[in-house]
């Protein structure tokens, strides 16, 4: 993969804003679990609680099904992303009811342009996905890369799912092809087995060149058990809550994902990477593609909180994304900004 290579004339006037100048903020949950799978809320119930505490969209990813309640819920005030989490399991064996490794990969209702190119009939509500079932040995990114191809056939977006909890290898899931998004934290499986935090493979894609953003979910099973509501989200910069001008400004990474600090700004000015955020203790710049590249600067004591932050471009990296951490260690990350071949 080529590096961007920049004067630095060109360098200093190099100015990419990380979000559109105008829209309002729109916090929504993409992954969601109700009765219709292995949840315990009813999806009324669901909704209800997500309104309340200041959500405005909400994707009920049911396993296999795929439901659209948008005529139910829809309001001035909040939307449902019609979806579902589509699965494929690998077994030790038949006759085991162990699964050794799955890969779910969601659906999500796409643009109206989407839908119209779609190869396939489009889903219906409340209608099953099969299963596909693997004994033994799979391939597995022949098996991703399958799954994928189906969704988006069908006029959905794909995102990858929780690939820690899913216990893949890098190899199985990195190259498949039509990923919108992949899931870097679920606040559900993070605090089920602490199998919901994957970072590192997000940049191994990056890094390889694939653009690609990611999103912080809940999950939410609300069985009682473990707490996995309303610490993963996303907040979407939108001129409207629609479910067009949504999924649109999702597809072009005007969005940043958080499990609590606000973004309120972010992108590169003159040559400098920049972000304005809540209170934090952190703020780490991380970049593609040279050993040391990158930047962290970090509040002077335990009392003292920073906002701003910024970083000297060199001239040479692929993308440069932030994350920006508190005091309680919740984080919020930008989507990258892409700067191979940026001439």
């Amino acid at each position: 993969m080529k590096e961007a290579k920049m004067t630095e004339k060109e360098l200093d006037c190099l100015t990419i804003p990380g979000f559109s100048k105008d829209g309002n903020w729109y916090k929504g949950n993409l992954h969601s679990h109700t009765i219709h799978s292995d949840g315990h809320l009813t999806p009324e119930e669901a909704v209800n609680i997500y309104k309340k505490h200041g959500y405005h969209f909400l994707c009920f990813s049911e396993h296999d099904l795929y439901t659209d309640y948008r005529s139910q819920f829809d309001c001035e005030d909040f939307i449902i992303l019609p979806g579902m989490e589509a699965s494929a399991v690998l077994f030790e064996s038949k006759s085991s009811p162990f699964g050794k490794k799955v890969h779910h990969i969601h659906g999500i209702l796409g643009t109206e342009e989407m839908q119209k190119q779609a190869a396939l009939p489009l889903y219906n509500h409340m209608e099953g996905h099969a299963v596909r079932k693997y004994y033994g040995e799979w391939d597995g990114a022949g098996v991703a890369q399958e799954l994928a191809d189906e969704m988006t056939s069908r006029g959905l977006i794909a995102t990858y799912n929780h690939p820690v909890w899913s216990r893949v290898r890098e190899e199985e899931f990195i190259h498949t092809r039509g990923i919108w998004a992949l899931e870097i934290y679920n606040y559900g499986t993070e605090n089920e087995s602490a199998t919901g935090y994957d970072e590192a493979r997000w940049d191994v894609m990056l890094r390889e060149g694939k653009q690609i953003f990611a999103f912080a979910s809940d999950d939410n099973h609300n069985n009682e058990e473990v707490e996995d509501t309303f610490g993963g989200y996303i907040v979407v910069k939108a001129p409207k809550l629609s479910h067009e001008e949504i999924v649109k400004n999702m597809l072009a990474g005007n969005y940043y994902s958080s499990s609590g600090p606000e973004i309120y700004d972010w992108g590169i000015r003159n040559g400098q990477a920049y972000i304005k955020c809540s209170a934090v203790r952190r703020i780490d710049f991380i970049t593609g593609n040279r050993i040391n590249d990158g930047r962290s600067i970090l509040s002077k004591s335990l009392e003292e909180t920073i906002q701003t932050a910024a970083y000297l471009l060199k001239g040479h990296e692929t993308y440069v994304r932030a994350v920006c951490t508190d005091r309680y260690g919740r984080k919020a990350w930008s989507n990258p900004i892409f700067l191979d071949g940026w001439q």
